[in-house]
């Protein structure tokens, strides 16, 4: 109201899958889906052509899937939601139980000896330097994420995923065992054409241009 000037507000990852759709990994595609991988998991998509907000606006909350019957608690009061599983924060937690195994040696003389400093930086540091071990938990990661992805390619039969939030900054250690998990999940792969799957180009700037970009879609 002092400013005089019109004001708009959306999700931050609606907003990060409009960057994509109009000027990243996205554009061109007419059915896409936007994955935002960070300490959660939410996302945008657009179908028909048209960005999806739902009735009341909630569309696109995907980390609240439930992906493990009975599974780890999530602070919105479930259990086994997708998020506890694929996020940044699921990744860590996946490292620090095979840390506290003896199953990432590696990994965990980057964390000091301590199985509780175990963060997902440090599996992408040992993986990169080629340690088997942690390539494993990559390697495990991968396949919550792709199993987060059959469920959305069943409802929704995208051209496209994208994948963005903070994660996106190891897409080389992670994009080939989501890809590889996802098609051997999918069902009946060779009966259907492949949704692609990609990372996204905006990376931690999509929120920001898609929010620039809110004046287009209203």
């Amino acid at each position: 109201a002092r400013s005089g000037l019109r004001v708009m507000v959306d999700n931050d990852n609606t907003v990060a899958c409009l960057a994509e759709w109009r000027y990243g990994a996205g554009r061109g595609c007419n059915d896409f889906v936007l994955v935002g991988l960070g300490t959660g998991i939410g996302g945008g998509f657009v179908s028909g052509g048209a960005l999806q907000r739902g009735h009341h606006g909630f569309a696109g909350e995907f980390g609240h899937m439930i992906v493990q019957r009975n599974g780890l608690p999530c602070p919105c009061g479930q259990y086994g939601c997708w998020e506890r599983y694929a996020s940044g924060s699921g990744l860590a937690r996946l490292a620090r139980e095979a840390a506290i195994g003896r199953r990432v040696n590696r990994v965990l003389d980057i964390a000091g000896g301590d199985p509780e400093a175990v963060r997902g930086e440090m599996v992408m540091q040992a993986a990169r330097e080629g340690d088997a071990d942690a390539l494993k938990v990559i390697d495990l990661f991968g396949r919550w994420v792709a199993l987060g992805l059959v469920n959305l390619t069943n409802v929704l039969d995208p051209e496209m995923f994208v994948l963005g939030g903070g994660l996106a900054a190891g897409s080389d250690l992670y994009l080939d065992p989501i890809k590889h998990w996802f098609h051997e999940l999918i069902y009946q792969p060779e009966l259907r054409p492949m949704p692609e799957v990609a990372f996204a180009r905006w990376n931690e700037r999509a929120g920001a241009v898609g929010a620039a970009l809110l004046h287009s879609v209203h």
